[in-house]
């Protein structure tokens, strides 16, 4: 029980930072270096795994890679994968997203699988008008990690009202 923690917790003790999603080392995948205009929608995706030994993380990375990154969004979404451990680390990753990548209510969408896809299921619900006026577009919860979870349908739903969302920002109307 001693090798497990919670990395979260380790940014919290650095300097007074507001928050510890401010940390690279809370992220599986962050990537900010994608410019929102180049691609239609941002994913936050969480998986399974709360509580980790921390050499397991370049496998949890992997594994988000595998789930919701190489290839199955390239060039389409930006993808956002906190390292989680309870609910309040979801809503802090939630709003550190709307905070720093989203302030013009850009479409995104919420994945979650497992423990994690759970908890951030249960933030969504309590959120959801809110999280609604800041851009959500869909949200997929599985309780058993799955690595075919995110399908090919799947993808082509988000990028599809990704572009609904879109287009009815920048026109006022529905698509034709």
């Amino acid at each position: 029980m001693k090798n497990l923690i919670p990395i979260l917790l380790v940014a919290l003790a650095v300097s007074g930072c507001q928050s510890p999603y401010d940390y690279m080392e809370n992220w599986l995948i962050r990537e900010d270096a994608v410019r929102p205009f180049a691609v239609a929608v941002d994913i936050l995706y969480v998986q399974d795994r709360l509580y980790f030994r921390a050499e397991l993380l370049p496998e949890m990375q992997t594994l988000a890679m595998d789930a919701v990154g190489r290839g199955k969004f390239a060039g389409s979404a930006r993808v956002f994968s906190p390292l989680v451990t309870s609910e309040e680390d979801v809503e802090k990753a939630v709003k550190w997203y709307l905070k720093h990548h989203n302030s013009s209510s850009r479409p995104f969408v919420l994945i979650g699988e497992g423990e994690g896809g759970s908890l951030l299921m249960a933030y969504a619900e309590k959120n959801a008008d809110w999280l609604n006026k800041k851009g959500l577009v869909a949200s997929f919860f599985t309780p058993l990690p799955d690595k075919d979870f995110v399908s090919d349908e799947m993808v082509r739903t988000i990028k599809s009202r990704a572009a609904e969302v879109r287009y009815r920002r920048q026109w006022g109307r529905e698509m034709p």
